[in-house]
């Protein structure tokens, strides 16, 4: 099994729609394939899934609202949302009452045939505060990805 880790615990303040910074890899096993291409590609915002296969994504967040009202996270890849991949919690008490959001779905990374040739179709898992006009701040972001199969 191939893991990866990343852990934002700084505080960051998220606009709504904004993307949500993920941190530092603090955890990684991780292997090249055949042609040198490691199974995760890894930015302050997204990770980059690379191998074929099934990957099993846990985000947890600890945040509040900037207002009250509905805070929203929502998993995207390849920059579109993912549908069920989302946590919402309710803010009664604006930036007091902090609430842990959990993110818990499998992606699955196919291959393809392009040009004649194997390739993999590469997919890019991101973090987003789709709340309605509620800006988010954010004090623990931790992402954990593992490759099942």
């Amino acid at each position: 099994m191939l893991l990866l880790g990343t852990k934002n615990v700084g505080t960051q303040t998220v606009l709504a729609d904004g993307q949500i910074n993920i941190g530092n890899v603090y955890r990684r096993f991780c292997k090249a394939n055949r042609c040198g291409v490691p199974a995760f590609s890894v930015t302050s915002n997204g990770i980059t899934l690379n191998h074929e296969g099934i990957y099993h994504i846990t985000a947890v967040l600890v945040g509040t609202g900037e207002t009250a009202g509905d805070v929203t996270v929502q998993l995207l890849e390849n920059g579109e949302v993912i549908t069920g991949a989302v946590s919402t919690q309710t803010i009664t008490t604006a930036t007091t009452e902090f609430r842990t959001f959990v993110i818990d779905y499998y992606i699955k990374v196919d291959k393809d045939c392009v040009l004649g040739y194997p390739t993999t179709d590469a997919k890019t898992i991101s973090l987003v505060n789709t709340s309605d006009a509620i800006d988010a701040t954010f004090t623990s972001v931790v992402v954990n990805v593992t490759k099942e199969v």
